[in-house]
């Protein structure tokens, strides 16, 4: 872990930061072919036995280590004493996001579309140059050999709110024009496991989640739908939080990338090419989305 703050900061009041537990875990870095040991034949003698590769696994770290890491770097360069608490339960991050508990917070775009008004949380930075995209999977040997046989029919998703996996493919189809039946299942890993042992012909999540599933998962699947880009997720700020901090918040975050320790902590967060300044406005896409009418004519949510 990088070691937190500076002397200066130890009299300050922190800044609390949370994370929506939405966000994706972090997955390994290794592709599946490089975390295969490979077997090879000595050419000096064919009936040596056969030597195997060294592998050098990665640990991967999980959620709340990685972010702590990130926001360890974060509080050393700006000099602002930050305490990360992390939760588990969406509603509860969504209440403490409403009750204006929360000084800095990573949040979905409905998340922030929801608060931006009130309490009044503004936008900071974003991932640059790297929207959510959503994905449709079906079963590798199955049926389905082109997304345009998917038409008319049923394609399980998670619950009806989760933006990444949910609301934006059924968005993007909607505008697409191209019907579908949705079916909500209880959670990302059930609409994996449901389309791998056929009880739906497809289902949707995202790069993330599908990474994040065992390889035996992925390996019975194959992607064969990417909806168009979404804002990502937004780091943003409480109104009560100063400008000068948010200054020294914003540009620490976006020399990330410049930065040979702190580079390495944002492929397990999911940002390839580093942070940029972001603005409210550009999550004003969200609010073309009538969340009403997308989810009215569904089906209701299924336990699995």
């Amino acid at each position: 872990m990088i070691a937190l703050l500076s002397s200066q900061t130890l009299d300050a009041k922190p800044l609390i930061i949370s994370v929506a537990p939405s966000y994706p875990i972090p997955v390994s870095l290794n592709t599946p072919e490089d975390v295969k040991p490979s077997i090879k034949q000595l050419k000096s003698d064919k009936d040596a036995l056969p030597v195997k590769k060294k592998i050098d696994y990665e640990k991967v770290p999980d959620k709340n280590e990685i972010w702590q890491d990130v926001f360890s770097y974060i509080s050393k360069e700006t000099g602002l004493k930050l305490k990360f608490e992390p939760v588990n339960s969406q509603l509860e991050f969504e209440l403490n996001l409403a009750k204006s508990y929360y000084d800095l917070a990573v949040v979905g775009p409905l998340q922030f579309d929801a608060f931006r008004e009130s309490p009044g949380y503004q936008a900071q930075v974003k991932r640059k140059a790297q929207p959510i995209r959503s994905i449709i999977f079906v079963k590798k040997n199955g049926n389905i050999k082109s997304f345009s046989e998917l038409r008319n029919t049923i394609i399980a998703f998670p619950n009806p709110l989760n933006f990444e996996s949910s609301v934006a493919p059924r968005e993007s189809l909607n505008r697409l024009k191209f019907a579908i039946i949705p079916q909500f299942l209880a959670s990302e890993s059930a609409v994996y496991k449901e389309v791998i042992s056929e009880q739906y012909i497809a289902g949707s999540g995202t790069h993330e989640n599908f990474l994040a599933q065992p390889i035996e998962i992925r390996n019975s699947l194959k992607i064969i739908w990417d909806s168009p880009g979404f804002s990502p997720h937004a780091f943003v700020a409480h109104p009560r939080v100063d400008f000068f901090s948010l200054i020294k918040l914003k540009r620490a975050f976006v020399d990330m990338i410049k930065n040979e320790d702190a580079k390495k902590l944002l492929p397990y967060i999911f940002v390839d090419n580093g942070f940029e300044v972001a603005r409210d406005s550009d999550w004003d896409e969200i609010r073309l989305i009538d969340l009403n009418e997308l989810n009215g004519s569904n089906k209701d949510t299924q336990s699995d």
